[in-house]
C-alpha cells in the first residue's frame, strides 16, 4: 500500500506557500486564529443549547410526536451528508469564501427555527443550519495555507478543542435565556453571535489563494451525500424502528446503493469528487478509522454522563412512579408508595439539572480538553504526530476501564475525566497533523472532511449500541396492592449500574484498545510535524 500521490492537474494550482503570513506579527496571527476559533464555535454550542432545550420544543410542536429527537438526528445526518462536499468546495472555490456562505446558511436555518410555527419547517431550519458543520473542515485547511509552518501543528490543537464558548457558556447562557425568555431565544443567540462574527472574519482572516483547478464533480457529490446521508438515517432510527425492519433495510441498502454507485462513477470521471487512491492512502485510513472509533467513544462518554448524573434519585424515583401509578388507581400517592419496590441499583442516580451537570463535570471536562489540545499539538511539532495519537488512546481507555466501577460520584466523574481531557485534546491535534502532512493542500479539505463524516458515523454506531446495552440493564419495579397479583415492570429510561459499566467496557474501553492498535501500526508521525510541507 502506498502514500497517497496527487494525479497531475489540469491547469496550474499556485504554490502551497503562495499567499502565506510568514512576515506576519504574532499578534496578526493570533487574532486570525483566535477568530477562526470563535467563528466555528457555533458548531458545538448549537449542540450543546439546543440538546438542552429540547423538552420544550416537543412541547410546542405537539404534533412531533415521538420524532422530537429529529431536532438533533437531523443535525449529525445532513452535516455527515455535506461535510466532505464543503471541504472540497473550499479546495475549489476559496476557503474564506465557503466559511461565509456557510455562516450564511447557518443563519437561515437559524432565523427559520426561530420563527415558524411548522415542525417540518423547523426541521427544515436544523437541517439547513447543520451545513455550518463544515466550517470545522474549511478551518483546518486556512491554518494550513496561511500560517507560518511552525505555527501550524499547534494551531490546529486550537482549532479541534476551541476555547470553551460553547461547553463552558453555552449552557450557562441556555439556562438563563430559556429561563427567563424562552426557547426561541436560544436560536436569536445563535444567530445574533453569528451576525457579530461574520464581519469579524470578513475584516481579520485573509482568503487562502490555494485552490484546485478543476470542475465540481456534482453527481459524485450527490452519489456520496446522499449516500452518506441515507446511512446515517439507518444507524441513527435502526434501534427505533428495527435493525431489521423492512423501513430500516430499505435505508441501509439505498445508502449502500448510492456509496457503490459513488465509487463506480469516481473511477471513471475524469475530473472526480475525490480521488479513491486518497482513502487507500495508510495514514488517511487509519486515521478514518480512529476517528470512528476515538469520536464514538466521545460522544458515547456524553451520553452517559448525562444519563447518570440526570437521572432522579432512587427516592425521587420512587415518588414519581408512586404518583403516577396513584393517577391511574385513584388512590393517594402516600399510600401506593408503599405497595412500590424498585429492583436495581440506581445509586449513580444524582438528579442534577442541566445547569448543575454543566457547572459540576461538563466544564472541567472543557478546561481539561482546551489544555490538552494545544500541548498536543506542540509534541507533535516536537517529535511528530503519532505519540499524541498513542497517548490519546491510552489515556481515554485507562478512563473508561477506571469508570467501569468509579462512576457515580462527580468527584470520580471529573478526577478521571482529566484522563479524558488529556486524550481528546492530544487525539484532536494529532490526526489533523498526520492528515496534512500525508495529502497535498489542495486534498486538504476533502480529506479532513471524510474523517469528519467517520467520526459523525462512529457516533451514530455508538449511540445505536449503547441504547442496546442499556436496555439489557433495565430498572425494574414491582406493585404489590393487598388482594392483587404482584406485578413487574420496568421503569422507562432508566438502568441499573451494571449497564453503565458493560457500557464503559463493551463501547468505552475495548474501542480505545483498538486506537492504540491503529496508533501503533501507524508509520507516519514518527518525525517532526511539517505542516504540511511537501517532502523535497
Amino acid at each position: 500500500m502506498t502514500e497517497y500521490t496527487a494525479k497531475p492537474e489540469p491547469r496550474t494550482v499556485p504554490e502551497e506557500d503562495s499567499g502565506r503570513l510568514t512576515e506576519a506579527s504574532r499578534g496578526r496571527l493570533i487574532g486570525i486564529l483566535v477568530t477562526l476559533v470563535l467563528f466555528t464555535e457555533i458548531v458545538p454550542l448549537q449542540i450543546a443549547m439546543v440538546t438542552m432545550i429540547l423538552p420544550q420544543i416537543g412541547r410546542s410542536f405537539p404534533e412531533s410526536g415521538s420524532s422530537t429527537s429529529w431536532a438533533i438526528t437531523i443535525l449529525g445526518v445532513a452535516s455527515g451528508a455535506t461535510m466532505a462536499l464543503v471541504g472540497k468546495a473550499a479546495d475549489l472555490y476559496g476557503k474564506k469564501r465557503l466559511l461565509l456562505v456557510c455562516s450564511g446558511l447557518f443563519v437561515l436555518g437559524s432565523l427559520t427555527c426561530a420563527l415558524t410555527a411548522s415542525w417540518p419547517l423547523f426541521l427544515a431550519g436544523r437541517g439547513v443550519a447543520s451545513v455550518s458543520w463544515g466550517m470545522a473542515v474549511v478551518n483546518y485547511g486556512i491554518i494550513r495555507d496561511l500560517f507560518p509552518r511552525r505555527w501550524i501543528p499547534i494551531a490546529v490543537g486550537f482549532i479541534g478543542t476551541g476555547l470553551g464558548v460553547a461547553s463552558i457558556i453555552g449552557p450557562v447562557v441556555c439556562g438563563l435565556l430559556t429561563d427567563s425568555l424562552s426557547w426561541r431565544s436560544v436560536f436569536w443567540f445563535l444567530v445574533i453571535y453569528m451576525l457579530v462574527m461574520i464581519p469579524v472574519l470578513a475584516w481579520v482572516v485573509p482568503e487562502s489563494e490555494v485552490r484546485v483547478r478543476q470542475r465540481f464533480d456534482v453527481l459524485g457529490a450527490l452519489l456520496f451525500g446522499g449516500g452518506v446521508g441515507v446511512t446515517l438515517i439507518y444507524l441513527s432510527e435502526g434501534g427505533t424502528w428495527g435493525w431489521t425492519a423492512m423501513k430500516s433495510l430499505g435505508f441501509l441498502l439505498g445508502g449502500l446503493f448510492l456509496l457503490v454507485l459513488f465509487v463506480l462513477w469516481e473511477r471513471r470521471v475524469d475530473e472526480p469528487m475525490m480521488e479513491l487512491s486518497l482513502l487507500r492512502s495508510p495514514v488517511v485510513l487509519i486515521v478514518m478509522v480512529a476517528s470512528f472509533f476515538f469520536t464514538g467513544v466521545q460522544s458515547l462518554i456524553a451520553v452517559l454522563t448525562a444519563y447518570l448524573f440526570e437521572t432522579p434519585s432512587a427516592s425521587e424515583l420512587h415518588h414519581e412512579i408512586a404518583q403516577g401509578v396513584a393517577a391511574k388507581a385513584g388512590a393517594p400517592a402516600s399510600i401506593m408508595e408503599r405497595f412500590i419496590t424498585l429492583d436495581g441499583d440506581v445509586g449513580y442516580a444524582a438528579g442534577y439539572s442541566v445547569l448543575e451537570l454543566a457547572l459540576r463535570i461538563s466544564v472541567w471536562i472543557a478546561v481539561f480538553t482546551m489544555i490538552f489540545g494545544p500541548v498536543g499539538g506542540y509534541i507533535a511539532r516536537r517529535i511528530g504526530a503519532r505519540i499524541p495519537m498513542i497517548v490519546a488512546g491510552v489515556s481515554v481507555c485507562a478512563a473508561c476501564a477506571l469508570w467501569i466501577n468509579w462512576h457515580s460520584t462527580w468527584q470520580e466523574q471529573v478526577s478521571i475525566g482529566l484522563l479524558l481531557g488529556l486524550g481528546s485534546g492530544f487525539f484532536f491535534a494529532a490526526w489533523p497533523n498526520l492528515v496534512m502532512d500525508a495529502v497535498p493542500a489542495s486534498r486538504q479539505g476533502v480529506s479532513t472532511g471524510v474523517v469528519q463524516v467517520f467520526g459523525g458515523v462512529g457516533t451514530s454506531v455508538s449511540t445505536a449500541l449503547l441504547a442496546s446495552v442499556l436496555a439489557s440493564y433495565p430498572l425494574r419495579m414491582t406493585i404489590a396492592a393487598p388482594g392483587a397479583q404482584p406485578v413487574t415492570t420496568t421503569v422507562p429510561q432508566v438502568y441499573t449500574d451494571a449497564g453503565f459499566s458493560q457500557a464503559y467496557l463493551l463501547l468505552g474501553a475495548l474501542p480505545c484498545a483498538a486506537v492504540i492498535v491503529l496508533a501503533l501500526v501507524l508509520r507516519a508521525g514518527r518525525v517532526p510535524a511539517r505542516g504540511g510541507e511537501p517532502l523535497v
